[in-house]
């Protein structure tokens, strides 16, 4: 199933996530985030956020309603001890208030 889900997720995300949503940040390029409240697509919709910081393991968290599965799915494997996540210098977080809102 993964394997014929990836283009069609792919696609979604790299279509839709550059045309309709909202931006958290300006970036120089197209991506917005996609869906407010994303648990469909596991977080990926959060795609402006991603563009901005691209190592950042929580692709939400950045509004109090951006909520990343995946990411929660990652801290319980890695206190389970099944995975280990290296450990990243503390990124302050800080959106651009200037950066308006798209249909």
């Amino acid at each position: 199933i993964q394997f014929l889900m990836s283009p069609i997720h792919g696609a979604i995300i790299n279509w839709f996530a550059h045309k309709y949503g909202y931006r958290n940040f300006e970036v120089g390029d197209t991506s917005k985030n996609f869906l407010p409240v994303d648990f469909l697509i596991m977080g990926e919709s959060y795609h402006n956020n991603h563009h901005k910081y691209g190592s950042r393991p929580n692709f939400g968290g950045i509004r109090w309603h951006e909520i990343d599965p995946t990411y929660q799915v990652i801290r319980v494997l890695n206190r389970l001890g099944i995975i280990s996540v290296a450990k990243h210098k503390q990124i302050k977080v800080e959106r651009n208030k200037n950066v308006r809102k798209a249909a």
